[in-house]
């Protein structure tokens, strides 16, 4: 992520900048979304890649309106520069742990449902001692959260399980029940949990994270709509819009009136707390971990 200068920082080079946009709009495939993750301007990132592009004397991505797709010489170039801004992320830990605890910087990734429900307290009590770190938390799917990771964008991310491509340790963080939510009254004739069988017929407002759940025990579904964003989907549910299966976290401190009932056959989310390995982890993330 781009930050702005604070006392002590690294200094980043533009060709850095250059670089870290290049990688950003390959993950992403947009520009305005790797502005938007980058905290710049559209205008400034599609600069950056066209000065890149000017430099290489290659050019990187094919351009179609607002969509993106990355050139074969892109692609080629593309796991070295991925590098170059990870080695760039760690010389920026170093350093912060260089300087201890008075600045730097934390950057986390995570789901709606973790952000919102699970980091707040620890959030608020690390900030109140280290009033000098800047956290930067990015809310995101478990796909993306993963290549902040891999990339070294972030230091934490709540995923699954371990990303391929680096030297990561995790630890069980959160195990949460998958329910069923539906408009008030809409289970009215049945009483109890709800088997799987029986959502066959239903419309669903599918949440981007148990979509996989979805497509491996029903077939045929009928997905109105897919959306990583919670509230949207609580919100088109008690429209009646159709049905979800959520994380149960997700239902807390939520003023929708709905109808929620459990699985005949429980199914549950389980999250991890990834990070580099403690020698390579920033000393703003290692502190951090005891807040948890």
């Amino acid at each position: 992520m781009w930050r702005p200068g604070r006392g002590g920082s690294v200094s980043v080079d533009p060709n850095i900048r250059k670089i870290q946009a290049f990688c950003a709009a390959a993950r992403l495939g947009s520009i305005s979304a790797a502005a938007r993750e980058l905290g710049s301007a559209q205008s400034t990132v599609s600069r950056a890649i066209a000065s890149l592009e000017g430099d290489w004397g290659v050019r990187l991505f094919e351009r179609k309106g607002p969509e993106l797709r990355i050139t074969s010489d892109g692609w080629g170039l593309l796991e070295d520069a991925r590098g170059l801004c990870a080695a760039f992320s760690k010389l920026e830990r170093r350093v912060d742990g260089m300087r201890g605890l008075e600045s730097g910087s934390l950057g986390i990734a995570a789901p709606t449902s973790i952000v919102a429900m699970r980091l707040p307290g620890p959030l608020g009590r690390f900030a109140a001692d280290h009033p000098g770190i800047e956290v930067n938390i990015l809310e995101c799917t478990y796909g993306e959260a993963a290549r902040q990771l891999v990339d070294g964008m972030v230091d934490l991310a709540f995923i699954p399980s371990e990303p391929k491509g680096g030297d990561f340790a995790s630890t069980v963080y959160d195990k949460d029940e998958i329910v069923v939510v539906a408009p008030r009254g809409h289970f009215s004739a049945r009483e109890g949990a709800v088997a799987l069988d029986d959502l066959l017929d239903e419309r669903f407002i599918a949440d981007t994270e148990t979509a996989p759940l979805l497509q491996r025990e029903l077939t045929n579904l009928r997905i109105h709509c897919e959306t990583s964003d919670i509230t949207a989907i609580l919100a088109m549910v008690e429209a009646g819009l159709g049905v979800s299966l959520l994380p149960s976290l997700a239902l807390e401190r939520t003023g929708f009136d709905l109808d929620v009932r459990h699985l005949e056959q429980p199914a549950y989310r389980t999250l991890s707390l990834v990070r580099r390995r403690t020698a390579d982890l920033s000393l703003a993330a290692r502190a951090f971990l005891e807040y948890l």
